[in-house]
């Protein structure tokens, strides 16, 4: 078995059996001696319920990386936060102030990011990244983990481009990404701006591609044309091991 996990908890289409889909992403990462939950989707039943389905328990967490404050990726927190207040949450610098104070409430311990940073061996943030893609300033972070085969990097929402996250991510790391996972906010892209973004990662020798949540049909579909079977299938209750 792999050393590293990345199961896909909450996301709008479900792959397992009674796992329930909804608009939104939330999933765990596992590595050896830690478990990180990326961002908690919109709705708190099913977070939870999805999460008992698959055996993850809040009291296994070790701490909780937000990419940005919309709903449906930060709607389900108190379904961990109730149960297990000592965790670290690590949210940007950018995050509301009335959603930092409700952290803090639960007893947890806020931890804001403004520049990329290392938040465990071998486990970095691209810090907040701005960028006015489709007249979208969101700031947002992203996750990147280093591995034998590379990094693999997780988006929530890519509000600030994917391609941007990418390019950050390889300055960070000093190469570019094995494996790029999650929402690349392409829903509403035309194929031509799809196709820009497909070169991007061939043109970084971005080896396997994850696309979910906000990809969209047509992206994922194109995705899936020019990377053939390294275009990994992500969804509610699948588990990719890297």
């Amino acid at each position: 078995m792999s050393e590293v996990r990345l199961t896909d908890i909450y996301d709008n289409v479900s792959l397992k059996r009674g796992i329930v889909p909804g608009w939104g992403f939330s999933a765990l990462l596992s590595v050896p001696g830690f478990e990180l939950l990326f961002d908690t989707g919109a709705d708190v039943k099913i977070l939870k319920d999805n999460m008992e389905l698959l055996e993850v328990s809040p009291n296994s967490l070790d701490g909780i990386f937000l990419s940005h404050p919309h709903c449906d990726h930060v709607g389900g927190l108190s379904a961990v936060l109730r149960i297990n207040p000592d965790l670290k949450v690590y949210v940007t610098e950018a995050f509301p102030r009335v959603l930092k104070d409700k952290i803090k409430d639960y007893g947890a311990e806020l931890v804001e990011i403004s520049e990329p940073e290392e938040l465990l061996p071998n486990l970095h943030s691209t810090g907040e990244i701005r960028c006015d893609y489709r007249g979208n300033d969101l700031p947002e972070q992203s996750l990147i983990l280093s591995t034998g085969k590379g990094p693999v990097v997780i988006s929530g929402c890519a509000h600030p481009g994917i391609s941007v996250i990418v390019k950050k991510a390889s300055e960070i790391m000093g190469e570019s990404p094995y494996l790029v996972a999650g929402g690349f906010h392409l829903g509403s892209s035309e194929a031509g701006e799809i196709k820009d973004v497909i070169e991007e990662f061939q043109s970084r020798s971005v080896e396997k591609i994850a696309p979910t949540h906000c990809t969209g049909d047509r992206a994922t579909g194109m995705m899936q044309e020019a990377y053939g079977d390294d275009c990994l299938e992500l969804g509610a209750g699948r588990v990719l091991e890297v």
